[in-house]
């Protein structure tokens, strides 16, 4: 018994070493190190210059105010970084498509629609009275939204095997959701549309200690499934007969993905609004830098670098005052224009 247990163990230590490389290790450092440096940057860099003595040792009040404020929003960029391209990843390994991802097949304007919800009807008396239940309510009415939406992509992809369709059908589902959203806006009252607006602006600032722990708490679910569910994908890329002879509970794969991916950006879009394309620009990076066969890998560096990415763009806001949809946008549409155009190359090549 104790041999097995031994060897058990030793499987599992080789397995790992396997997995992560010299390289690999290697790489996490250098983006520990970069992430690290620009949380400090970010901490550093505002309205107030605050310099890093100040950051430890200040006990000017408004100072110490201003550096708490900075966590937070430090912390909410990380999670954002964290959350948003692990749930592309998820999608675009669940439906084999590259351009799968929450806003580009209406999963995340499901959640706005849910989220437009709550606070164009009644929701502004619950947000401003009980502002602990509204959290949770914008939370879970995200998620709720996700959910739906994702369960129908999971039933249409069946049927739909073209790649260009299955994003029609996503832009359609982002039509239809803003369409809804578009009439609560032209019969609702002037402070729940401006409410409103600022939320669809998309920014990392402003969220209370318990939106953060609410948020974390999603976060850390959706990567407790995402990490369930990688283990079974190394089977599934090869298709779902394939993993069904190696053990693969497809069924319960896919619920855990769906799960997951709801977890992530329904609450990454209930708590700093629709942030568009972060879940297309970093996995297609991350597969250009590492084998993306590699799925334990390409989970590990979707987080790393989407999280120096997003505090990036969180130290450019701090100088341009820009919302994070509008950058997100300027480099995520090029970036799908070159991964359309470089799809089509190959077809016409082979």
């Amino acid at each position: 018994m104790l041999y097995k247990i031994i060897k058990n163990k030793t499987f599992k230590i080789i397995y790992i070493c396997s997995v992560f490389s010299n390289k690999f290790i290697i790489l996490l450092v250098v983006l520990v190190l970069f992430c690290t440096s620009l949380i400090f940057i970010n901490l550093l860099t505002g309205y107030e210059n605050i310099s890093l003595c100040d950051l430890f040792l200040s006990e000017d009040e408004t100072k110490r105010l201003i550096i708490s404020y900075r966590f937070n929003k430090i912390f909410a960029v990380v999670l954002a970084g964290i959350s948003l391209p692990v749930s592309g990843f998820l999608l675009q390994e669940l439906f084999k498509n590259p351009l799968a991802e929450s806003s580009i097949l209406g999963i995340s304007s499901a959640s706005a629609l849910s989220v437009s919800l709550i606070i164009f009807i009644g929701g502004s008396y619950w947000l401003l009275e009980y502002p602990l239940l509204s959290n949770w309510m914008l939370a879970i009415g995200a998620f709720l939204g996700a959910l739906i939406v994702s369960i129908f992509l999971l039933l249409t992809i069946k049927k739909i095997k073209n790649i260009s369709m299955f994003i029609i059908i996503g832009f359609l589902i982002s039509s239809f959701c803003g369409s809804i959203i578009s009439m609560l806006q032209f019969y609702s009252q002037s402070e729940k549309l401006k409410q409103y607006v600022f939320w669809s602006f998309g920014s990392f600032e402003g969220l209370t200690s318990m939106q953060l722990i609410i948020y974390a708490l999603f976060i850390v679910l959706g990567l407790f499934l995402a990490l369930i569910s990688v283990k079974n994908l190394t089977g599934f890329l090869l298709g779902e007969e394939y993993a069904k002879v190696l053990g693969v509970s497809v069924i319960s794969m896919k619920a855990c993905i769906i799960l997951s991916v709801c977890f992530l950006s329904g609450s990454t879009t209930a708590m700093l609004g629709p942030i568009v394309f972060i879940g297309i620009i970093i996995p297609h990076f991350c597969r250009q830098i590492w084998n993306p066969a590699s799925l334990w890998n390409q989970l590990i560096l979707n987080m790393g670098v989407g999280v120096a990415f997003m505090l990036t763009v969180s130290l450019i806001m701090s100088y341009t005052q820009l919302p994070v949809n509008i950058l997100s946008s300027l480099i995520g549409v090029p970036t799908i224009f070159f991964m359309i155009f470089k799809t089509q190359l190959k077809n016409n090549l082979y």
